[in-house]
This record gives structure tokens, C-alpha cells and sequence, in this order.
């Protein structure tokens, strides 16, 4: 999987008032890359998350996953697209309060239509650390315990392409590092496409490119030594 921004911007209208949130973006994440985007807030981040993940359409330009333009699918197959290609990590874990760790990742199954593949969300939490936990509800899980159901959860669908907004907010150093290792790692060793927008400078040398937005402009920051 790679996805390709081309000229894409994104203009939000408020009465006869406009504001360009993205302004000609164009950006490229290929197979096993894992890169940052860093700006100040309002810089456009968030919008650029969303829009890479069809959760918003651009005004112009086009977003491809793989060559296949997704700006032209319809609501249905966005939908469709981003349950089963598309894995999000968020700044807070959003866990569903009534559900234990292993039902948190059950109900993405069953969303997807994919509830047969039950061994697969049990394999992922133990694999993060939480074989013991999955029983657990979110109120029983510390915060470093939650972001990691999050990414389980994220990639409980093997998705190709995983997008992280401010993975680390909620986190102390020590357990945000660990959560983006842990997506680091999961780009890398199984050839996933992975875009996280983050603040944490500490973090940075995990990514393979950095890249900086300004008012909706993107440019290269630099390149991270491995």
C-alpha cells in the first residue's frame, strides 16, 4: 500500500468566509515508511489526517491508495475502504467504556464483517503485552494499557495504511515512546504505510521522514537516520 496526495487542498466556508485549511499538499507514504508530520496547532494537521483517511473530502486534487483514486469512491466505499484498509490510532484511546479489551476489538470485526476472525484480536493484545488484560474494562487499564487496545484495535483488521493523530498527548515519555515503537514496528516489519502527526520531538528518530505544516503547507523537514 502507498498513498499519494497530489495538489490537494481542503476549504472550509463559514457564510461568505473561507478558510484554506490545506493549500496544494502534495505528499507521498510508501510500503514499510513511517513518517511524521509535525506544525504548531491550526497548522492544518488534523485536517490532513482526516482527509488522507477519506474521513474528509478535498475541495481539489486527488488521494490515491495504491494508484486507485479514493476521492472518487462513493460514501459507501469510503466507508467500506477505511474499516478494512485503514487502521486509526487516536490522542486519547476512545475505548467504549462497557466493553473489555478483547470486545473493543471485536466490534471492528463485526463492523467490518470480518467477526469469524476472533484468534487474530486475541493474538494482537497478546502480542502488545495484554494477554493478561483482556478481560479488563477501560477503567481497569492504565493510560499506557488503553493507547495500546487503541492500536490493536487499529490493526486488528490488517489494515495497510495506519494513521496515528498525537499518539503520545495522554502519555509520559516513557509509555509514548513505547507506543510508537510499537507502530513503528508494525510498519516496518509488516510492510504497512504509517502517517503520525505528533508534537513529541523525542519520538522522531522512529520515523523514516519528517515532515512540517504550516497555514496548510507541507514541506520535508528532514530525513531521520535509522
Amino acid at each position: 500500500m502507498s498513498l499519494t496526495m497530489s495538489h490537494v487542498s481542503k476549504v472550509f466556508k463559514d457564510g461568505p468566509n473561507e478558510f484554506k485549511a490545506l493549500d496544494d499538499v502534495s505528499m507521498k507514504v510508501d510500503k514499510g515508511e513511517f513518517v511524521a508530520v509535525m506544525g504548531p496547532s491550526g497548522s492544518g494537521k488534523s485536517t490532513f489526517l482526516s482527509t488522507a483517511g477519506a474521513l474528509l473530502s478535498p475541495t481539489s486534487g486527488t488521494i490515491e491508495m495504491d494508484g486507485e483514486d479514493i476521492t472518487a469512491l462513493s460514501d459507501k466505499e469510503k466507508t467500506r475502504m477505511r474499516l478494512n484498509k485503514i487502521g486509526f490510532v487516536f490522542q486519547t484511546a476512545n475505548l467504549i467504556p462497557y466493553l473489555s479489551a478483547a470486545d473493543q476489538l471485536r466490534v471492528i470485526n463485526i463492523a467490518a464483517k470480518t467477526d469469524g476472525v476472533v484468534d487474530h484480536g486475541t493474538d494482537l493484545l497478546k502480542h502488545f503485552g495484554l494477554g493478561h488484560r483482556m478481560k479488563k474494562f477501560p477503567s481497569e487499564l492504565s493510560g499506557g494499557e488503553k493507547q495500546r487496545v487503541s492500536i490493536a484495535r487499529a490493526l486488528v483488521n490488517d489494515p495497510e495504511l495506519i494513521l496515528a493523530d498525537e499518539p503520545t498527548a495522554s502519555l509520559d515519555s516513557a509509555r509514548g515512546r513505547e507506543v510508537v515503537e510499537l507502530l513503528a514496528n508494525e510498519v516496518h516489519d509488516r510492510g504497512k504505510a504509517g502517517i503520525m502527526v505528533t508534537h513529541d520531538e523525542r519520538v522522531l528518530d522512529l520515523c523514516d521522514r519528517v515532515l512540517t505544516i504550516t497555514d496548510g503547507r507541507m514541506t520535508e523537514a528532514e530525513t531521520v537516520q535509522s
